[in-house]
């Protein structure tokens, strides 16, 4: 009897031990959450706004992911005309509320250099740019190596059809630099497969008219075109009309198209945007944000190609080559031009 009762005591000793401990945790928790910063990010979409299906929609993706794994907090808004720009900037900043406010695009640079420098002590991120100021991180992926690949493919699918159409295209939204150089890296891959094959260019001149670049592209493939690279924003989605309608083809970019217009578009020049904003984010939180101009390629595992969705036949020859250069192109073999003069000197190589 007097071992049972031994055995009790022993067994509730531990639970009692047991639910100390537990309250201790509770506790401790508790103090720690309460004392967890919770950061809040502002971030400004460019003139397309949400809904774009493309670079805006992908940094939205990016907010989101942070907000439910690392706790943020954060508000967006976009502008409908460039020149509210600053003022935009100005009201996020003046505020003091924001541990990080991030800007997309070349378009929103200047406004960043103004209010940055009146705010020294605000953090700023911008994709899309190469500003060097002490409060501002400047992340430019490489949009020559993002299109290249696509140019690739393009090459070796007009070398391996019988077709006197020997053009492609290529329709930008506004003749911005990044765009520019992203034309160039389009037309550099083309020329890496045959030099002779001629490029056409148009800019609609609106990231938001799908109508004008579905003209454009139906202009372009009238003139012998077989394949268009649009790097247009959502005015891209006019040009994917065009391809159906005149049943040619067509390259997404940025965010994975190729379902939009599965039996027309061959592939989308990808950029993992949310992939660059969660990281982004995740290193304020954790205390390594650093401000600094930071140049990301194929090599960073953020831009690429992508032939998943579309419906296109294509070779297997044909995608074994492409990764064969892609390969290539990550251990530096290949570097590809981003100026008008190095995609000269290329293309004569």
């Amino acid at each position: 009897m007097k071992k049972s009762k031994n055995i009790v005591f022993v067994i509730l000793l531990i639970i009692m031990v047991f639910l100390v401990t537990l309250l201790n945790n509770k506790k401790t928790n508790l103090i720690k959450n309460e004392d967890e910063k919770i950061f809040n990010v502002a971030i400004i979409f460019n003139e397309t706004g949400l809904g774009d299906k493309s670079f805006n929609d992908l940094c939205y993706e990016g907010m989101l992911e942070s907000q439910e794994k690392l706790g943020i907090e954060f508000d967006y808004t976009y502008v409908k005309n460039k020149n509210e720009y600053e003022d935009t900037y100005l009201n996020y900043a003046k505020d003091r509320e924001y541990d990080l406010i991030i800007g997309l695009g070349e378009e929103q640079e200047e406004s960043i250099k103004q209010i940055s420098q009146k705010y020294p002590n605000q953090k700023f991120t911008i994709i899309d740019s190469k500003l060097s100021l002490p409060n501002v991180s400047a992340i430019y992926t490489k949009w020559n190596e993002q299109t290249f690949l696509n140019g690739v493919l393009a090459g070796l699918c007009i070398s391996h059809t019988n077709t006197k159409d020997n053009s492609v295209g290529i329709i930008l939204g506004k003749n911005l630099s990044y765009l520019e150089e992203g034309a160039i890296g389009f037309e550099a891959g083309v020329k890496y497969i045959n030099p002779n094959i001629n490029v056409i260019k148009a800019t609609v001149g609106d990231f938001s008219n799908p109508t004008k670049a579905k003209e454009m592209g139906i202009l372009m493939y009238k003139k012998g075109v077989n394949y268009i690279q649009q790097l247009a924003g959502q005015s891209g989605f006019g040009v994917f009309a065009a391809a159906k309608e005149m049943n040619k083809y067509v390259f997404g970019v940025d965010a994975n198209q190729n379902m939009y217009e599965p039996d027309y578009i061959v592939s989308t020049a990808t950029r993992y945007a949310n992939k660059i904003i969660f990281n982004e984010i995740e290193s304020l939180v954790k205390g390594n944000w650093t401000s600094g101009i930071k140049e990301l390629g194929i090599k960073d595992d953020v831009i690429g190609y992508e032939r998943e969705g579309s419906n296109v036949e294509v070779s297997s020859n044909i995608i074994k080559k492409v990764e064969e250069i892609k390969k290539l192109m990550i251990e530096e073999e290949i570097v590809i031009p981003s100026t008008q003069n190095e995609l000269d000197k290329f293309s004569n190589n």
